[in-house]
């Protein structure tokens, strides 16, 4: 074979799979604009959700305001469920899910938090938190045994009563409080700071919250995304970060 020859073929094979890829790209925005087309038959949304395709043939994830589901069209009938990866025992759903509010969380500034811990910290959790929530005091008694552990417990205001609100104040108080780990310390056990206004993140953490899928506190995201509602024992949480595992 000829040298101009096999540069020829190698030039060929290059611009055949370059094209091979284009009008594979190009099927597939085909198929899901067709799947778009049946879904806003009794979705009107769909007309503006993300739609993308899965590992799964012919099987497509929805997403719109946060909210993820998988279809799968045949002509005019549509099947809409969740999406289980067997194989690494996962709902794809949730994956999906965890992955934006880490998104989301991630590109929250600590400076709108109440951080404790360490810097370097091996693993987060971001709180979003009351100062009247019982079980976020219950939580917040633990804090030295996590930051003890090397996780880092990162809070954020979720006054469950609304903006406005006397937890809201509160909240406001230990914020705008020189000393805000104590202040929070202090509000969390009962006690009372100084009313004080200053500038602050509160109104905008509480509708975050509500973004991600907040509904009560304390709400716990792990690193990952994962978000738990509801409290969990230091040793729970420890755990399931895997610093134990870390450590041995």
């Amino acid at each position: 074979m000829t040298k101009t020859l096999k540069t020829l073929l190698i030039t060929l094979t290059a611009v055949l799979s370059v094209t091979s890829v284009i009008a594979h790209a190009a099927s597939n925005d085909q198929e899901i604009e067709q799947v778009r087309t049946e879904l806003i038959k009794m979705i009107p949304s769909a007309g503006e959700a993300e739609i993308v395709s899965t590992p799964a043939d012919g099987v497509y994830r929805m997403e719109f305001q946060g909210n993820y589901a998988f279809v799968y069209v045949a002509g005019d009938h549509v099947l809409i469920g969740e999406l289980l990866d067997t194989k690494e025992q996962v709902n794809l759903g949730d994956v999906a899910q965890a992955e934006l509010v880490a998104k989301v969380i991630d590109e929250v500034p600590t400076s709108k938090m109440i951080v404790f811990g360490p810097k370097d910290a091996k693993r987060h959790i971001t709180v979003f938190t009351d100062i009247d929530c019982g079980y976020c005091r219950k939580l917040h008694n633990e804090v030295a045994d996590l930051t003890d552990a090397g996780i880092q417990v990162r809070y954020l205001a979720f006054p469950r009563a609304g903006v406005g609100s006397e937890s809201h104040k509160k909240y406001v108080s230990v914020w705008c409080n020189d000393d805000q780990q104590s202040a929070l310390t202090t509000a969390k056990s009962g006690g009372s700071v100084p009313a004080a206004t200053c500038a602050n993140p509160v109104s905008e953490t509480y509708s975050l919250g509500q973004q991600v899928g907040v509904r009560g506190t304390p709400t716990i995201i792990f690193d990952d995304g994962t978000l738990t509602p509801g409290y969990l024992p230091s040793a729970e949480l420890i755990r399931r970060l895997g610093i134990e595992n870390d450590a041995s």
